[in-house]
């Protein structure tokens, strides 16, 4: 059937372990099984040898074509490219493939072709398993963002509610005193309605974060900063944070994903407030900076709290690592972070302790540097 250095060809490759090999006559055939094809689809060389290539291995969806090309390669010359695809084993489950192919005595009337295939299955697996961890990661993150942002929302609700209710009791206390003037019940309502818009704002901002886009577009890395700290606001009048902000240019903007500026931003600075609390630190301090070189945006946030552990600031962002206890949290929000800035973004993220001063104070923390490409 084969000449001499076809024998050695199909000798040397059906010994190769982990490398599936076929062969096809020009009807497809099975004219040739190694021992990796019945390992990787579960068919003997004696059940498949004599029958079709679509019979065996190819999903319902893919017969036609693959009958197809197959008659194309025989009859035309057109050889069916290398790549990877999702066959069938004997059971009825997925095997993923890099599948190449080779036709033998293409000239004469039997021309048989082999194909090759490594079996991509665990990697496969492996990278949807990644997927899906990756999902639910974002996912925790998300809620756990969420959950920081409704606790922003009680207390910046908190105050206005007071006044509420302090302006009504107002009303009703003058009322039973019969000093309720057309007046006074003017402005008692114009200052409820005022309070009312702005706590119907702070909902409205809240679910603009929520509904996020995806979409890419040009936005104003200042104004993003902004809107970010505008979220936090209740959380860190709440912890007693004062946040210092700078910029070298008037407008910085960016193409980009603005939501997923915004997330980042709220996650470095939820993750420095944790910090500041955690060592109990009285004067407490983020320090914001946001600046451009060249074709790049830097954005630069540090804070006072004694800066990251030696052996934990290397596994800072990896997805399994947290200094939280179950109940503080899950810990995923700086390695969400990496992930945006990377991925979304197509930028980098990294961390330092720094050492500096301010208004005559001598500080340490943690310098969180994004680095984001701006063209």
């Amino acid at each position: 059937m084969y000449d001499s250095d076809e024998n050695k060809f199909v000798e040397l490759i059906g010994k190769i372990p982990n490398v599936a090999v076929q062969g096809y006559d020009k009807d497809r055939k099975v004219i040739y099984w190694n021992k990796a094809s019945e390992i990787m689809y579960g068919y003997t060389e004696e059940e498949a040898f004599g029958e079709k290539l679509e019979d065996l291995i190819i999903p319902k969806k893919l017969k036609k074509t693959i009958i197809k090309l197959h008659k194309n390669w025989c009859e035309k010359n057109i050889s069916i490219p290398s790549e990877k695809l999702s066959l069938v084993h004997k059971n009825g489950n997925t095997v993923y493939v890099y599948s190449s192919h080779v036709m033998l005595n293409e000239e004469s009337d039997s021309p048989e072709m082999f194909c090759i295939d490594i079996d991509l299955t665990e990697q496969v697996k492996k990278v949807k398993e990644l997927k899906k961890k990756d999902e639910i990661l974002a996912h925790q993150s998300k809620m756990a963002t969420m959950g920081e942002m409704l606790d922003n929302i009680a207390h910046q609700w908190r105050q206005p509610l007071s006044m509420i209710s302090s302006v009504s009791s107002g009303i009703k206390l003058k009322n039973n005193y019969g000093e309720l003037t057309s007046k006074y019940i003017d402005e008692s309502i114009d200052s409820i309605v005022d309070t009312t818009k702005y706590l119907s704002q702070t909902i409205d901002d809240f679910r603009d974060f929520i509904r996020g886009t995806h979409e890419k577009k040009v936005f104003d890395v200042f104004d993003n900063l902004n809107y970010s700290l505008k979220l936090l606001d209740g959380i860190i009048k709440k912890n007693d944070i004062k946040v210092i902000i700078s910029r070298s240019l008037d407008e910085l903007e960016l193409f980009g994903y603005p939501n997923e500026l915004v997330q980042v931003v709220i996650n470095l600075v939820n993750n420095s407030k944790d910090a500041l609390n955690d060592n109990n630190i009285k004067e407490k301090y983020i320090f914001i900076n946001v600046s451009k070189e060249k074709n790049f945006i830097h954005l630069n946030i540090k804070d006072n709290g004694r800066g990251i552990k030696n052996n934990k600031i290397d596994k800072i962002f990896e997805s399994d690592f947290t200094t939280k206890t179950a109940k503080e949290g899950s810990g995923v929000g700086l390695y969400m972070s990496r992930k945006l800035v990377r991925e979304s973004m197509n930028g980098t993220i990294n961390v330092s302790n720094v050492d500096y001063e301010y208004e005559g104070n001598t500080f340490r923390g943690a310098l969180f540097s994004i680095t984001l490409p701006n063209n």
